[in-house]
């Protein structure tokens, strides 16, 4: 397993499917991507590890938090190999991330997916949603904003 480096660029990481291979915390996590036509998801499977609150038992908002952050970041990783993107081509670094936690998330595996809502030149604007029993019963939804290119270079 190699190792994400700040100064590479999205091409150096190869398929979408191998971007979790690369972040050791989501690779511990089991986080795993299918890009298909419906475009990027993501999935992390259940692990007792996980679990924040054994009286629920649910994950640990942490936990929920990082898969969403993740789920974004791969798809504005998949957006950012497409050659006709004008934004940046450095791995994205996250500037902010808000979470809704919605529903306590349970012991079992969960999915998401992310919609870009802005991809500029240097900024990204994504939306994560997780959910665990079907996407129409989200457990927490994420606003996530990434640095795409650095000021100092063009993309």
């Amino acid at each position: 397993m190699s190792t994400v480096k700040p100064d590479e660029d999205v091409a150096s990481l190869g398929e979408i499917e191998g971007l979790f291979d690369a972040i050791p915390f989501a690779h511990w996590l089991g986080l795993a991507i299918k890009n298909g036509p419906d475009g990027v998801m993501c999935h992390m499977p259940f692990a007792e590890r996980l679990i924040g609150n054994p009286i629920l038992p649910a994950l640990h908002g942490g936990i929920v938090a990082t898969f969403l952050e993740a789920t974004a970041l791969a798809v504005v990783v998949d957006a950012q190999n497409d050659p006709d993107a004008r934004c940046g081509k450095e791995i994205p670094r996250v500037i902010s991330t808000t979470v809704d936690y919605l529903r306590p998330a349970g012991p079992r595996d969960t999915f998401g997916r992310a919609e870009i809502i802005r991809l500029g030149t240097r900024l990204a604007t994504v939306v994560a949603t997780a959910w665990q029993t079907g996407p129409d019963r989200p457990v927490a939804r994420a606003n996530c904003h990434f640095l795409v290119a650095s000021s100092g270079k063009k993309p």
